[in-house]
């Protein structure tokens, strides 16, 4: 008998806790720790954004789920901001519209699902803001305006450039700094 995939995700999950396990797309991804050059640019994006978080009483979270809904994928970002006291699915799953930005760095086994599979799903669970950072195209792109199926907007700066994270954040992050 062929368990069912969320019992397959949650054993592979509680075997492999040092990973990050997602169900994207019916298939389930068993992601490493991230590069020296990954946790660069995660290190460079948390300086910039730290003193904002603190100011608004966020709390920054390296490792939990996103829930999407009942039957919808499970994502694992590299960096969630929540506000504090976000709404929870499970002790591993925040409610994708109680978070204030989700962000990804691209490496070369995700880049599909994080250009394509990912948006689309955290678009119609009201995910409000969704930062992927490309140091393959020297870019960023912020996902914003979550509208059904599909983010309204997507904004686009190339390295040096900077993007304007909107409402609540209100400040522009220094691209250069993440992708030198």
């Amino acid at each position: 008998m062929v368990r069912p995939l969320e019992e397959r995700f949650r054993t592979v999950r509680d075997l492999l806790p040092e990973h990050r396990v997602e169900r994207t797309a019916g298939r389930i991804v068993v992601n490493e720790s991230g590069t020296w050059q990954h946790n660069r640019i995660m290190s460079r994006l948390l300086f910039q954004i730290v003193g904002t978080v603190a100011a608004r009483g966020w709390e920054i979270w390296p490792n939990i789920t996103v829930y999407l809904g009942e039957h919808a994928d499970q994502y694992v970002p590299d960096l969630a901001v929540v506000p504090c006291s976000p709404r929870m699915e499970e002790d591993h799953a925040v409610h994708g519209d109680s978070t204030v930005l989700l962000v990804d760095v691209v490496s070369t086994s995700s880049t599909y699902d994080d250009y394509f599979v990912k948006p689309r799903g955290y678009a119609p669970a009201g995910v409000p803001l969704y930062l992927l950072i490309d140091p393959f195209q020297d870019a960023v792109r912020l996902f914003s305006e979550p509208a059904g199926p599909e983010y309204g907007r997507q904004t686009v700066a190339g390295a040096g450039e900077r993007l304007l994270l909107p409402a609540p954040w209100g400040f522009a992050l220094d691209t250069g700094e993440l992708l030198d």
